[in-house]
């Protein structure tokens, strides 16, 4: 694969957790001709394997990693592709520290012929602080699979105090080594790390499939790409918007509960 389409494909992913756009539409060029070549088996809906407790206590109500809860997300893409995103959370160790495991599944409408991905996010909390530890991601964008890896640098926080993020302005990032893979080629490693950049853009309210809401807007940056997030406390990310036209929205959740 040309370097070039690696940083696409990585800053995208970085950004968005989706694929880039350059390969959804080439591939969606191809469909027709492709459809008949290869059997195609849709994946699995998505379950937490841990019980819901529901007097568990998240550490930060603006990024809630409560075991046994489900998000759905509607997702559309600049290409005009629909997916459905389902996020859960389970419990999990971390080198002997109480962690969480986050599993995203993205399946587009045709039931995952045309895009299904798959990643899986670790994180221990800090106090009230969420921190990343690792990411996984295997996708198929039609009949063709990559898979990439981010390990973060320590303190690389997914999520700041709830204290910070009143401050409208305030600032934070993270950064972390890539490593993407496709079948038959040598693995790319860029040898700089990826540096996210986070800006609290104050409050906003929101309709969405759900109801109204009042979320916590936060741009996240890399280099000149950017996405803009919407958290709203005891939901976490209820809307996300990307620079180059691929936006979520949550559209039903359980064992989460919006605070009062």
């Amino acid at each position: 694969m040309r370097s070039g389409l690696f940083i696409i494909l990585l800053t995208a992913i970085a950004l968005s957790g989706c694929p880039g756009n350059k390969n959804i539409n080439e591939n969606q060029n191809n469909s027709n001709g492709n459809a008949n070549q290869t059997a195609f088996t849709p994946p699995a809906p998505l379950k937490p394997t841990s019980t819901l407790d529901p007097n568990f206590k998240p550490c930060n109500e603006y990024y809630p990693l409560i075991p046994g809860s489900v998000a759905k997300y509607v997702m559309n893409y600049s290409s005009g592709i629909v997916a459905d995103a389902t996020v859960v959370v389970d419990s999990s160790e971390e080198n002997g520290v109480k962690g969480f495991t986050e599993r995203t599944q993205i399946v587009d409408r045709s039931g995952g012929f045309q895009i299904a991905q798959n990643i899986v996010r670790r994180f221990v909390c800090e106090g009230d602080k969420v921190r990343a530890l690792s990411e996984k991601t295997e996708s198929r964008i039609e009949n063709d699979p990559t898979s990439s890896e981010f390990n973060f640098r320590d303190n690389s926080y997914a999520m700041i105090e709830p204290s910070s993020l009143a401050q409208k302005d305030a600032t934070w990032s993270y950064g972390f080594k890539a490593v993407f893979r496709r079948p038959g080629e040598a693995p790319a490693a860029p040898d700089a790390p990826v540096i996210v950049v986070f800006t609290v853009k104050g409050e906003e309210e929101l309709t969405l499939p759900t109801g109204k809401v009042k979320a916590l807007k936060i741009e996240r940056k890399v280099g000149e790409n950017r996405v803009t997030d919407y958290y709203t406390r005891g939901l976490g990310l209820v809307k996300r918007v990307a620079a180059e036209g691929t936006s979520w929205e949550l559209k039903e959740y359980s064992g989460l509960k919006p605070a009062e």
